[in-house]
C-alpha cells in the first residue's frame, strides 16, 4: 500500500462504557491516515421524513480491533462503520464500509 494514497487524517472511535442514563461518549481507538471514497448517495422516506443516506469506503492500514458499530470521524463529519473488510491474504489494509445518515 502506497503511503501517498492515504491522504486524509481520520479518527476511529468506540462507544465509552457509561452507566445507564448518561450521555453517550466516544473513546479514541486510533488516529490514522486513510483513503476515503464516497460511493453513493440516496434519499428515502422513513416515518414520513426524508432521510439522506451516503455510503463511503475508508481504507486504512491493517490493524486488529476495528469492529462494526464503531465510528470514523473526519473533521466534523461522523460516519458509522457498518462492516469491516480486512485484506486477510496480505494483511496490508482494511476497508471500512461506512454510512452517514442525515435526518
Amino acid at each position: 500500500m502506497r503511503a501517498g494514497d492515504l491522504n486524509r487524517r481520520v479518527r476511529i472511535e468506540r462507544r465509552a462504557a457509561k452507566p445507564y442514563g448518561e450521555l453517550i461518549e466516544w473513546d479514541l481507538v486510533s488516529a490514522t491516515w486513510a483513503n476515503v471514497r464516497f460511493l453513493s448517495g440516496s434519499e428515502v422516506i422513513a416515518a414520513d421524513a426524508p432521510i439522506s443516506r451516503v455510503s463511503a469506503s475508508v481504507r486504512i492500514r491493517y490493524r486488529k480491533g476495528i469492529r462494526a458499530g464503531m465510528r470514523v470521524t473526519i473533521d466534523d463529519l461522523i460516519m458509522r462503520i457498518e462492516a469491516v473488510q480486512p485484506d486477510l491474504a496480505r494483511r496490508e489494509h482494511i476497508d471500512l464500509v461506512c454510512v452517514i445518515d442525515e435526518r
